[in-house]
Protein backbone atom coordinates (compact mmCIF):
# COMPACT_ATOMS: atom_id res chain seq x y z
CA UNK A 1 0.00 0.00 0.00
CA UNK A 2 0.99 3.70 -0.87
CA UNK A 3 2.09 5.83 2.32
CA UNK A 4 0.28 8.85 2.55
CA UNK A 5 3.26 10.68 1.95
CA UNK A 6 3.89 9.26 -1.36
CA UNK A 7 0.76 10.18 -2.55
CA UNK A 8 1.53 13.33 -1.61
CA UNK A 9 4.75 13.74 -3.64
CA UNK A 10 2.82 11.99 -6.39
CA UNK A 11 0.36 14.77 -6.65
CA UNK A 12 2.31 17.87 -6.54
CA UNK A 13 4.48 16.04 -9.47
CA UNK A 14 0.42 15.60 -11.25
CA UNK A 15 -0.23 19.51 -10.78
CA UNK A 16 3.41 20.51 -11.38
CA UNK A 17 3.91 19.35 -14.87
CA UNK A 18 1.33 19.05 -17.13
CA UNK A 19 2.17 21.87 -18.47
CA UNK A 20 5.62 21.14 -19.87
CA UNK A 21 4.01 17.14 -20.98
CA UNK A 22 0.98 19.09 -22.56
CA UNK A 23 3.64 21.19 -25.00
CA UNK A 24 5.60 17.65 -25.78
CA UNK A 25 2.41 16.34 -26.98
CA UNK A 26 0.24 15.17 -23.90
CA UNK A 27 -3.32 15.45 -24.03
CA UNK A 28 -5.11 18.77 -22.63
CA UNK A 29 -7.32 16.74 -20.72
CA UNK A 30 -3.80 16.21 -18.13
CA UNK A 31 -4.60 19.44 -16.31
CA UNK A 32 -7.55 18.60 -14.68
CA UNK A 33 -6.11 15.05 -13.35
CA UNK A 34 -5.05 16.87 -10.40
CA UNK A 35 -8.68 17.61 -9.68
CA UNK A 36 -9.33 13.52 -9.01
CA UNK A 37 -6.48 13.18 -7.51
CA UNK A 38 -6.74 15.42 -4.67
CA UNK A 39 -10.63 14.05 -3.48
CA UNK A 40 -8.36 10.63 -3.93
CA UNK A 41 -5.78 11.80 -1.48
CA UNK A 42 -8.64 13.94 0.61
CA UNK A 43 -10.86 10.46 0.76
CA UNK A 44 -8.10 8.35 2.40
CA UNK A 45 -7.13 10.30 4.94
CA UNK A 46 -10.34 11.71 6.50
CA UNK A 47 -11.30 8.85 8.45
CA UNK A 48 -8.05 8.88 9.82
CA UNK A 49 -8.10 12.69 10.86
CA UNK A 50 -7.00 12.81 14.41
CA UNK A 51 -5.19 16.24 14.83
CA UNK A 52 -7.05 19.53 15.91
CA UNK A 53 -5.94 21.67 12.67
CA UNK A 54 -7.08 19.47 10.42
CA UNK A 55 -10.52 19.27 11.87
CA UNK A 56 -10.49 23.21 11.35
CA UNK A 57 -9.66 22.57 8.15
CA UNK A 58 -12.56 20.12 7.53
CA UNK A 59 -15.25 22.04 9.59
CA UNK A 60 -14.56 25.14 7.37
CA UNK A 61 -14.17 23.64 3.94
CA UNK A 62 -17.50 22.42 4.36
CA UNK A 63 -18.63 25.88 5.15
CA UNK A 64 -16.98 27.06 1.91
CA UNK A 65 -18.95 24.05 -0.41
CA UNK A 66 -21.90 24.77 1.71
CA UNK A 67 -21.42 28.36 1.01
CA UNK A 68 -20.81 27.67 -3.05
CA UNK A 69 -23.75 25.57 -3.28
CA UNK A 70 -25.85 28.32 -1.86
CA UNK A 71 -24.26 30.81 -4.42
CA UNK A 72 -25.37 28.16 -6.92
CA UNK A 73 -28.92 27.88 -6.11
CA UNK A 74 -29.42 31.37 -5.84
CA UNK A 75 -28.06 31.67 -9.69
CA UNK A 76 -29.51 29.07 -11.06
CA UNK A 77 -25.36 27.49 -11.83
CA UNK A 78 -24.49 24.16 -12.73
CA UNK A 79 -23.70 21.34 -10.66
CA UNK A 80 -20.42 21.34 -12.38
CA UNK A 81 -19.85 25.17 -11.12
CA UNK A 82 -20.11 24.10 -7.37
CA UNK A 83 -17.86 20.95 -8.03
CA UNK A 84 -15.11 23.20 -10.34
CA UNK A 85 -15.36 26.31 -8.12
CA UNK A 86 -15.34 24.55 -5.01
CA UNK A 87 -12.00 22.60 -6.21
CA UNK A 88 -9.84 25.42 -7.61
CA UNK A 89 -10.32 27.70 -4.42
CA UNK A 90 -10.09 24.28 -1.83
CA UNK A 91 -7.44 22.60 -3.09
CA UNK A 92 -4.70 24.18 -1.34
CA UNK A 93 -6.39 23.84 2.09
CA UNK A 94 -7.30 20.15 1.18
CA UNK A 95 -3.97 19.49 0.57
CA UNK A 96 -3.10 21.25 4.31
CA UNK A 97 -5.53 19.28 5.70
CA UNK A 98 -4.12 16.10 4.58
CA UNK A 99 -0.46 17.14 5.19
CA UNK A 100 -1.77 18.31 8.54
CA UNK A 101 -3.90 15.47 9.55
CA UNK A 102 -1.23 12.47 10.19
CA UNK A 103 2.10 12.43 11.59
CA UNK A 104 5.11 11.72 9.05
CA UNK A 105 8.05 10.64 10.09
CA UNK A 106 11.21 12.48 10.42
CA UNK A 107 12.43 10.69 7.02
CA UNK A 108 9.52 11.02 5.29
CA UNK A 109 9.08 14.88 5.65
CA UNK A 110 12.90 15.00 4.14
CA UNK A 111 11.91 12.56 1.44
CA UNK A 112 8.72 15.08 0.53
CA UNK A 113 11.38 18.26 0.86
CA UNK A 114 14.08 16.30 -1.29
CA UNK A 115 11.30 15.64 -4.10
CA UNK A 116 10.08 19.28 -4.32
CA UNK A 117 14.03 20.90 -4.86
CA UNK A 118 14.27 17.92 -7.49
CA UNK A 119 11.33 19.19 -9.09
CA UNK A 120 12.31 22.75 -8.58
CA UNK A 121 15.52 21.79 -10.13
CA UNK A 122 13.60 20.10 -13.32
CA UNK A 123 12.13 23.82 -13.52
CA UNK A 124 14.95 25.84 -13.57
CA UNK A 125 17.01 23.86 -15.85
CA UNK A 126 14.55 24.35 -18.27
CA UNK A 127 14.47 28.04 -17.19
CA UNK A 128 18.42 28.30 -18.26
CA UNK A 129 17.23 26.14 -21.52
CA UNK A 130 14.70 28.65 -22.53
CA UNK A 131 17.08 31.47 -21.62
CA UNK A 132 20.77 30.54 -23.12
CA UNK A 133 20.08 28.15 -25.39
CA UNK A 134 16.73 28.62 -27.00
CA UNK A 135 17.30 32.03 -26.63
CA UNK A 136 13.46 33.54 -26.21
CA UNK A 137 13.28 36.48 -27.60
CA UNK A 138 10.38 37.34 -25.39
CA UNK A 139 10.81 37.09 -21.40
CA UNK A 140 7.32 35.99 -21.12
CA UNK A 141 8.38 32.60 -22.92
CA UNK A 142 10.97 31.53 -20.14
CA UNK A 143 8.46 29.85 -18.49
CA UNK A 144 9.95 26.46 -17.10
CA UNK A 145 7.47 23.65 -16.66
CA UNK A 146 4.79 26.20 -16.88
CA UNK A 147 5.43 26.53 -20.60
CA UNK A 148 2.37 27.64 -23.17
CA UNK A 149 0.53 28.99 -19.93
CA UNK A 150 -0.41 32.92 -20.46
CA UNK A 151 1.18 34.08 -17.07
CA UNK A 152 3.51 30.87 -16.77
CA UNK A 153 7.06 33.33 -16.66
CA UNK A 154 5.36 35.12 -13.67
CA UNK A 155 4.30 31.44 -12.03
CA UNK A 156 7.77 30.29 -12.92
CA UNK A 157 9.50 33.20 -11.25
CA UNK A 158 7.36 33.07 -8.45
CA UNK A 159 8.55 29.49 -7.56
CA UNK A 160 12.38 29.93 -8.30
CA UNK A 161 12.39 32.95 -6.12
CA UNK A 162 10.61 31.14 -3.22
CA UNK A 163 12.59 28.38 -3.53
CA UNK A 164 15.81 30.55 -3.41
CA UNK A 165 14.30 31.66 0.12
CA UNK A 166 13.47 28.44 1.25
CA UNK A 167 16.91 27.02 0.42
CA UNK A 168 18.96 29.60 2.06
CA UNK A 169 16.50 29.23 5.16
CA UNK A 170 16.42 25.15 5.87
CA UNK A 171 19.56 23.74 4.83
CA UNK A 172 21.81 25.11 7.71
CA UNK A 173 24.18 22.23 7.79
CA UNK A 174 25.04 23.18 4.41
CA UNK A 175 27.80 26.20 4.07
CA UNK A 176 26.47 29.72 3.77
CA UNK A 177 28.05 30.22 0.57
CA UNK A 178 26.91 26.99 -1.38
CA UNK A 179 23.22 28.35 0.12
CA UNK A 180 23.30 30.84 -1.31
CA UNK A 181 25.21 30.16 -4.96
CA UNK A 182 22.04 28.04 -5.38
CA UNK A 183 19.71 31.07 -4.03
CA UNK A 184 21.31 32.79 -6.53
CA UNK A 185 20.91 30.32 -9.57
CA UNK A 186 17.19 30.44 -9.22
CA UNK A 187 16.57 33.84 -8.15
CA UNK A 188 17.97 35.07 -11.60
CA UNK A 189 14.72 33.69 -13.28
CA UNK A 190 13.03 36.97 -12.09
CA UNK A 191 15.46 38.79 -14.44
CA UNK A 192 15.46 36.09 -17.47
CA UNK A 193 11.55 36.04 -17.28
CA UNK A 194 10.92 39.99 -16.68
CA UNK A 195 8.88 39.15 -13.40
CA UNK A 196 9.31 42.66 -12.18
CA UNK A 197 5.41 41.67 -10.44
CA UNK A 198 7.62 38.86 -8.07
CA UNK A 199 9.98 40.83 -7.27
CA UNK A 200 7.34 43.63 -5.96
CA UNK A 201 5.27 41.24 -3.72
CA UNK A 202 8.51 39.60 -2.10
CA UNK A 203 9.52 42.93 -0.99
CA UNK A 204 6.07 43.78 -0.54
CA UNK A 205 5.56 40.85 1.51
CA UNK A 206 8.70 40.99 3.88
CA UNK A 207 7.94 44.70 4.75
CA UNK A 208 4.23 43.23 6.32
CA UNK A 209 6.09 40.22 8.16
CA UNK A 210 8.28 42.97 9.70
CA UNK A 211 5.28 44.88 10.67
CA UNK A 212 3.72 41.59 12.02
CA UNK A 213 6.72 41.16 14.47
CA UNK A 214 6.75 44.83 15.90
CA UNK A 215 6.55 43.88 19.58
CA UNK A 216 9.51 46.53 21.54
CA UNK A 217 12.14 48.83 20.21
CA UNK A 218 14.70 46.72 19.97
CA UNK A 219 13.16 44.58 17.29
CA UNK A 220 11.33 47.38 15.36
CA UNK A 221 15.21 48.80 14.78
CA UNK A 222 16.00 45.36 13.81
CA UNK A 223 13.75 45.03 11.31
CA UNK A 224 13.81 48.74 10.03
CA UNK A 225 17.26 48.00 9.40
CA UNK A 226 16.89 44.72 7.86
CA UNK A 227 13.88 45.90 5.18
CA UNK A 228 16.20 48.81 4.33
CA UNK A 229 18.82 46.96 3.05
CA UNK A 230 16.54 44.83 1.17
CA UNK A 231 14.62 47.56 -0.44
CA UNK A 232 17.73 49.09 -1.88
CA UNK A 233 19.45 46.11 -2.47
CA UNK A 234 16.15 45.16 -4.68
CA UNK A 235 15.93 49.04 -6.01
CA UNK A 236 19.80 48.05 -7.08
CA UNK A 237 18.62 45.04 -8.69
CA UNK A 238 15.76 46.81 -10.36
CA UNK A 239 17.65 49.72 -12.06
CA UNK A 240 20.37 46.91 -13.58
CA UNK A 241 17.33 44.08 -14.74
CA UNK A 242 14.80 46.35 -15.03
CA UNK A 243 15.91 49.90 -16.26
CA UNK A 244 13.45 50.61 -19.04
CA UNK A 245 10.30 49.13 -17.35
CA UNK A 246 11.46 50.68 -14.06
CA UNK A 247 11.77 54.16 -15.72
CA UNK A 248 7.86 53.86 -17.76
CA UNK A 249 6.32 52.59 -14.85
CA UNK A 250 8.01 54.12 -11.76
CA UNK A 251 5.81 57.56 -11.92
CA UNK A 252 3.00 58.37 -9.03
CA UNK A 253 0.36 59.12 -11.45
CA UNK A 254 0.76 56.26 -13.63
CA UNK A 255 0.71 53.60 -10.35
CA UNK A 256 -2.41 55.64 -8.94
CA UNK A 257 -3.94 55.02 -12.20
CA UNK A 258 -3.72 51.73 -12.96
CA UNK A 259 -4.96 50.98 -9.42
CA UNK A 260 -8.22 53.16 -10.10
CA UNK A 261 -8.20 50.89 -13.31
CA UNK A 262 -8.04 47.86 -11.31
CA UNK A 263 -10.45 48.52 -8.87
CA UNK A 264 -13.07 49.15 -11.53
CA UNK A 265 -13.67 45.70 -11.35
CA UNK A 266 -15.72 45.68 -8.47
CA UNK A 267 -18.91 48.65 -9.81
CA UNK A 268 -18.44 46.40 -13.07
CA UNK A 269 -19.72 43.34 -11.03
CA UNK A 270 -21.92 45.44 -8.51
CA UNK A 271 -23.70 46.73 -12.31
CA UNK A 272 -24.84 43.30 -12.87
CA UNK A 273 -25.99 42.55 -9.48
CA UNK A 274 -30.06 41.60 -9.81
CA UNK A 275 -30.77 41.05 -6.15
CA UNK A 276 -30.16 41.94 -2.73
CA UNK A 277 -29.15 38.48 -2.19
CA UNK A 278 -26.22 38.91 -4.90
CA UNK A 279 -24.43 41.30 -1.91
CA UNK A 280 -24.41 38.17 0.13
CA UNK A 281 -23.41 34.86 -2.10
CA UNK A 282 -22.38 37.15 -5.24
CA UNK A 283 -23.73 36.40 -8.88
CA UNK A 284 -22.66 32.60 -8.71
CA UNK A 285 -19.85 30.46 -9.25
CA UNK A 286 -17.65 30.44 -12.53
CA UNK A 287 -20.47 33.77 -13.26
CA UNK A 288 -17.79 36.05 -12.65
CA UNK A 289 -14.25 36.56 -13.37
CA UNK A 290 -12.39 33.84 -11.23
CA UNK A 291 -10.42 30.98 -12.88
CA UNK A 292 -13.73 29.01 -13.72
CA UNK A 293 -14.66 31.51 -15.85
CA UNK A 294 -11.63 31.57 -17.69
CA UNK A 295 -11.59 27.91 -18.07
CA UNK A 296 -15.54 27.60 -19.49
CA UNK A 297 -14.78 29.10 -22.98
CA UNK A 298 -11.64 27.25 -23.57
CA UNK A 299 -13.01 24.00 -22.78
CA UNK A 300 -16.73 24.70 -23.68
CA UNK A 301 -16.78 21.01 -25.67
CA UNK A 302 -15.91 19.26 -22.92
CA UNK A 303 -17.72 20.97 -20.17
CA UNK A 304 -21.78 22.11 -21.64
CA UNK A 305 -22.34 18.49 -22.23
CA UNK A 306 -21.72 17.96 -18.88
CA UNK A 307 -24.35 20.78 -17.76
CA UNK A 308 -21.47 23.88 -16.85
CA UNK A 309 -23.56 27.26 -16.97
CA UNK A 310 -21.86 30.48 -17.15
CA UNK A 311 -22.49 34.66 -17.35
CA UNK A 312 -20.38 35.36 -20.37
CA UNK A 313 -21.07 39.24 -20.07
CA UNK A 314 -19.70 39.76 -17.36
CA UNK A 315 -16.47 38.27 -18.15
CA UNK A 316 -16.75 39.99 -21.70
CA UNK A 317 -17.27 43.51 -20.06
CA UNK A 318 -14.16 43.28 -17.78
CA UNK A 319 -11.82 40.88 -20.15
CA UNK A 320 -13.03 44.15 -22.75
CA UNK A 321 -11.79 46.71 -20.21
CA UNK A 322 -8.79 44.77 -19.47
CA UNK A 323 -7.82 44.30 -22.95
CA UNK A 324 -8.65 47.90 -24.24
CA UNK A 325 -6.89 50.04 -21.51
CA UNK A 326 -3.38 51.20 -22.11
CA UNK A 327 -2.03 50.16 -18.30
CA UNK A 328 -3.69 46.92 -19.10
CA UNK A 329 -3.37 45.57 -21.90
CA UNK A 330 -1.51 42.80 -23.03
CA UNK A 331 0.97 45.02 -25.34
CA UNK A 332 1.24 48.17 -23.20
CA UNK A 333 -0.15 47.26 -19.70
CA UNK A 334 0.96 45.47 -16.98
CA UNK A 335 -0.57 42.21 -15.12
CA UNK A 336 -0.13 44.08 -11.90
CA UNK A 337 -3.19 46.41 -12.94
CA UNK A 338 -5.24 43.54 -13.98
CA UNK A 339 -8.92 43.47 -13.26
CA UNK A 340 -8.48 39.77 -13.20
CA UNK A 341 -7.54 39.21 -10.08
CA UNK A 342 -8.31 36.37 -6.88
CA UNK A 343 -9.92 38.39 -5.09
CA UNK A 344 -12.34 40.29 -6.83
CA UNK A 345 -13.36 36.92 -9.00
CA UNK A 346 -14.27 34.98 -4.93
CA UNK A 347 -16.61 38.11 -4.51
CA UNK A 348 -17.74 38.07 -7.63
CA UNK A 349 -19.12 34.84 -7.25
CA UNK A 350 -19.60 33.89 -4.27
CA UNK A 351 -20.06 37.48 -2.24
CA UNK A 352 -19.48 38.95 0.86
CA UNK A 353 -19.87 35.51 2.54
CA UNK A 354 -17.83 33.43 0.53
CA UNK A 355 -15.28 35.85 0.62
CA UNK A 356 -15.80 35.91 4.67
CA UNK A 357 -15.79 31.80 4.36
CA UNK A 358 -12.63 32.07 2.50
CA UNK A 359 -10.35 34.52 4.61
CA UNK A 360 -11.66 32.42 7.70
CA UNK A 361 -9.90 29.53 5.83
CA UNK A 362 -6.63 31.88 5.05
CA UNK A 363 -6.34 32.50 8.71
CA UNK A 364 -6.65 28.82 9.74
CA UNK A 365 -3.35 28.55 7.35
CA UNK A 366 -1.85 31.52 9.07
CA UNK A 367 -2.92 29.86 12.80
CA UNK A 368 -0.42 27.09 11.01
CA UNK A 369 2.60 28.41 10.18
CA UNK A 370 4.81 27.84 13.00
CA UNK A 371 7.52 29.71 11.48
CA UNK A 372 8.11 33.74 10.04
CA UNK A 373 9.35 31.68 6.90
CA UNK A 374 5.84 29.71 6.52
CA UNK A 375 3.95 33.13 7.37
CA UNK A 376 6.37 35.22 4.70
CA UNK A 377 5.33 32.20 2.13
CA UNK A 378 1.90 33.05 3.11
CA UNK A 379 1.82 36.60 2.81
CA UNK A 380 3.42 36.19 -0.52
CA UNK A 381 0.08 34.19 -1.76
CA UNK A 382 -2.38 36.69 0.02
CA UNK A 383 -0.81 39.67 -2.09
CA UNK A 384 -0.21 37.61 -5.68
CA UNK A 385 -3.91 37.23 -5.12
CA UNK A 386 -4.59 41.26 -5.06
CA UNK A 387 -2.63 41.01 -8.43
CA UNK A 388 -3.83 38.17 -10.62
CA UNK A 389 -5.74 35.17 -10.55
CA UNK A 390 -2.66 33.36 -8.63
CA UNK A 391 -5.13 31.66 -5.70
CA UNK A 392 -6.21 29.80 -8.15
CA UNK A 393 -3.12 28.49 -10.17
CA UNK A 394 -3.14 24.49 -9.15
CA UNK A 395 0.69 24.40 -9.78
CA UNK A 396 1.86 27.83 -7.46
CA UNK A 397 -0.88 27.26 -4.81
CA UNK A 398 -0.09 23.39 -3.93
CA UNK A 399 3.82 24.15 -4.35
CA UNK A 400 4.06 27.19 -1.91
CA UNK A 401 1.45 25.09 0.38
CA UNK A 402 3.80 21.98 0.38
CA UNK A 403 6.57 24.52 1.60
CA UNK A 404 4.28 25.43 4.57
CA UNK A 405 3.82 21.73 5.10
CA UNK A 406 7.06 20.92 5.34
CA UNK A 407 7.73 23.40 8.21
CA UNK A 408 4.38 22.58 9.69
CA UNK A 409 5.28 18.53 10.16
CA UNK A 410 8.92 19.77 10.76
CA UNK A 411 7.98 21.71 13.78
CA UNK A 412 5.37 18.80 15.14
CA UNK A 413 8.55 16.53 15.12
CA UNK A 414 10.52 18.91 16.97
CA UNK A 415 7.44 19.55 19.21
CA UNK A 416 6.72 15.70 19.34
CA UNK A 417 10.30 14.79 20.86
CA UNK A 418 10.11 17.92 23.72
CA UNK A 419 6.39 17.76 24.67
CA UNK A 420 4.58 14.65 23.27
CA UNK A 421 1.11 15.55 24.83
CA UNK A 422 1.14 19.25 23.52
CA UNK A 423 2.22 17.65 19.56
CA UNK A 424 -1.03 15.24 20.16
CA UNK A 425 -3.23 18.68 20.20
CA UNK A 426 -1.72 20.20 17.35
Amino acid sequence: MIKISNLIIIFIAVVFFPRILTAMGAPALINFLHFPFVLLLTGSIVPKITTLTSKKFFIGLFILFTTITASALINNAGFLNIVLSFLLLAEPFLLLMVITSIPISQTSNEQFKTWLMIFSAIHIIIIYYQFFIIRSPDPDDVQGVFTGQGAGHHVGGAIALAVAVFFVMTYPKLALWLRILVGVIFAADISFSDSKQVLIVFVVSFVIIIFTKLKNLGEIIKYLAIAIIIIGLTYWFAQIAFSSSLSFWGKDDRILQGIGVKFSVFPIINSYYSSPLDWLFGIGPGHSIGRLAWLIPDYQELLQPLGITSNPEVAETIFLVNDTHPLTNKITGSSMFSLTFSWAGVWGDLGIIGLGVYLYLWVLVWKTCPDTLSQFFLVTILVHGAIFSWMEEPGYMLFMISLIGIQWQKAQLTLLATSPLLAKKA
